[in-house]
């Protein structure tokens, strides 16, 4: 990659390439899916997913915190934080009416799963041509969520309960959790590796 091609792609997803902030919140997902999978009938004490979900937060904050520190700051026009806000927005309803649908409406797919899988892969930063070795990655995690999302439609496969998850909701929770912090390492290792090559050729 050049180096002026690599500077304009760390700055139009400098904030989304620090994978780090992304971990902990993938990974409560994760955590969260499969206490839920333990359960018989309905919670009663919900201390637990609080607790992670805290924790989660906070990892979060520190994550940003080390990020600043180490590699300082990079600040969007107010355009590009509008449109970022608006697809934020736009998907988190995609999202939360997909996961009503698949509690309510008891579908033989997964809605949840391919609104994230769609989440995913309209992220920032984007899939685009030409693929690079991460974007190549991201790419087949999405597909295999959705293949997942939609396997009870074309092949009548159960495959949750060949993991012993309890319903494909749970079960597309954990994968979007797992690959949700796959996609966090990714960038983050993208991220250090570019940043000093382009100081270096820049300087």
């Amino acid at each position: 990659m050049k180096s002026i091609s690599q500077t304009r792609f760390l700055a139009e997803n400098y904030s989304t390439l620090h994978g780090l902030k992304i971990v902990p919140l993938g990974a409560c997902l994760l955590v969260i899916s499969l206490w839920a999978n333990r359960l018989h009938g309905p919670a009663r004490d919900l201390s637990f997913p609080i607790i992670v979900l805290l924790s989660s937060l906070l990892l979060s904050l520190a994550a940003a915190g080390y990020y600043q520190r180490s590699f300082g700051m990079l600040k969007q026009t107010p355009a590009a934080q509008r449109l970022e806000h608006i697809e934020e927005f736009m998907l988190g309803t995609l999202a939360l009416l997909a996961f009503w649908a698949d509690v309510s409406l008891k579908l033989p797919i997964s809605l949840t799963g391919l609104v994230l899988a769609v989440t995913l892969l309209a992220g920032r930063p984007r899939v685009s041509l030409p693929l690079n070795q991460y974007s190549v990655i991201k790419l087949g995690l999405c597909i295999c969520l959705a293949l997942l999302s939609l396997a009870p439609l074309y092949s009548g496969m159960q495959w949750w309960q060949l993991l012993g998850v309890k319903s494909a909701l749970l079960g597309v929770c954990m994968l979007a959790g797992a690959f949700i912090v796959v996609e966090g390492l990714l960038w983050h290792i993208f991220f250090i590796r570019s940043l000093p090559a382009v100081e270096r050729k820049d300087e």
